[in-house]
């Protein structure tokens, strides 16, 4: 008797601790990138892959670095979605096509006349300043050769101190990065046909 009363009190207070440590602090606001207007025409059938990232820049969590180079979670504000996952949509949102030629994302598409291959290298605040980064890689899809290569690099200003506005300039930051990269998709894969379409000399 007296050990069965021990351990339920051991087991209540071990579901007391259980309790406590599976409440995390729950954000005051969320932050999406996207959606995005379709602002650039593809000529072309592409495949948009998920872009790679550190775990950091990868999920929910959005992160600063101090003055020392450190890595720190801000508190009070969190993305709706995995960032690599919104990235993703964000870029598929801003390119349009008609007829055969459309973005497709790597789960849903066949064979395409060109794939996009990318990482998120850099997607962080430092004081007021938000940056991204990204390096991105266009393929051929039937060969799988490398088209053409860029690294798009954006910056965008808090209007204020607040981890609220610094959560805000972050995503005009990477609104910022997807626009430049759609733009490159599209003169990338218009150069290629234009090459295609050239007569051998």
């Amino acid at each position: 008797m007296i050990r069965t009363l021990i351990l339920s009190a051991a087991l209540a207070s071990l579901a007391g601790c259980v309790n406590v440590l599976s409440q995390p602090e729950a954000p005051d606001a969320f932050y999406r990138i996207g959606p995005m207007e379709p602002m650039h025409r593809l000529n072309a059938t592409v495949t948009i892959r998920e872009p790679e990232a550190s775990r950091l820049f990868s999920g929910r969590a959005i992160a600063a670095e101090d003055e020392t180079g450190a890595l720190r979670i801000v508190r009070a504000v969190q993305w709706t979605d995995n960032a690599t996952e919104m990235m993703q949509g964000a870029l598929l949102d801003s390119l349009s096509g008609e007829g055969e030629f459309a973005a497709l994302p790597s789960n849903t598409s066949g064979p395409t006349q060109f794939e996009l291959t990318w990482r998120l290298s850099e997607f962080t605040l430092y004081g007021e300043t938000a940056r991204c980064r990204l390096d991105a890689t266009v393929l051929r899809g039937r060969t799988r050769g490398v088209a053409a290569q860029t690294t798009v690099e954006t910056t965008a200003i808090a209007l204020d101190p607040s981890n609220a506005a610094r959560a805000k300039a972050l995503t005009d930051a990477g609104r910022a990065c997807v626009s430049e990269l759609a733009a490159f998709i599209v003169d990338t894969t218009d150069k290629e046909a234009v090459s295609a379409a050239a007569p051998l000399p």
